[in-house]
């Protein structure tokens, strides 16, 4: 990771997926039912540098992250009531302020 004018740049996929994510889900449940459900979440540094307006670049012409638009990345569920529980799960999380690579972008 290399941040150049506002810019954080990623060598792959999963080097963003590794820094966006935060490391670990817990469970929710919907509003006025009893139903549980997984929840990820976006790591502090990424909720940061969006709050700053810094822009991402994986330099990867055919990143999956960049033509989908989001993260997808298996972290350990986290229960408070159970610390020894030991699953993990998929996430999947909407990402914004990602911009396309082109190869021209390392000569700068």
């Amino acid at each position: 990771m290399i941040e150049k004018k506002g810019i954080i740049y990623f060598d792959s996929d999963a080097e963003f997926e590794d820094w966006a994510v935060a490391p670990y889900a817990t469970i929710k449940y919907k509003k006025n039912r009893n139903i549980p459900y997984t929840s990820g979440d976006l790591s502090n540094e990424y909720k940061a540098a969006i709050k700053e307006g810094k822009r991402f670049v994986i330099k990867d012409e055919n990143s999956v992250v960049c033509k989908r638009g989001c993260v997808c990345k298996r972290v350990p569920l986290k229960i408070e009531a159970s610390p020894t529980y030991n699953r993990d799960v998929l996430v999947q999380l909407s990402v914004d302020n990602l911009e396309p690579y082109f190869g021209i972008l390392d000569n700068k």
